[in-house]
């Protein structure tokens, strides 16, 4: 009998579309919002900072890099250059996540969501992972990066 493995992460594009979606769902009685890519990126970063800040384990696997705007998940960015800079827009949720990974994203969401792109790139251009890889030569954000500078802001 075979045994039965969970994967621990999961890929930043389903992540990606759950957050597309709570985006989404923000203003419904309105016209809806969306999110643009740029900020996709930046909030996928601080969800991988919060689950290798405050559960020691990444949410997704695929490898962050510093861009001029702030970190990317270059499969991700691919997948919605088309938009360029228009918001992406889910009417229903397509991901696969897990219910307490979607309530955790959702908190992720709350905290970070109501910033605009520009305002979390300044953000993260002021925080040191992004500034050291940004300036070395693969430029890939690091998850020890991550952990090592978000863990004490997070657990305090």
């Amino acid at each position: 009998m075979a045994t039965q493995t969970t994967k621990s992460y999961y890929k930043a594009e389903d992540v990606a579309n759950y957050l597309i979606f709570l985006a989404s769902q923000e203003n419904q009685e309105k016209e809806r919002e969306g999110i643009t890519n740029l900020k996709l990126q930046k909030i996928l970063y601080f969800a991988q900072a919060y689950y290798l800040a405050k559960l020691g384990k990444p949410l997704f696997a695929e490898k962050l890099e510093a861009w001029n705007y702030g970190p990317v998940v270059p499969g991700v960015y691919r997948k919605f250059k088309r938009h360029g800079s228009n918001p992406i827009i889910a009417e229903k949720d397509k991901s696969t996540l897990a219910e307490k990974d979607k309530e955790i994203l959702k908190k992720v969401w709350d905290a970070f969501g109501g910033y605009s792109a520009s305002r979390l790139v300044e953000i993260v251009h002021a925080h040191i992972p992004w500034k050291e890889s940004s300036a070395s030569a693969d430029k890939v954000i690091s998850h020890k990066a991550i952990k090592d500078y978000y863990s004490p802001l997070l657990n305090k």
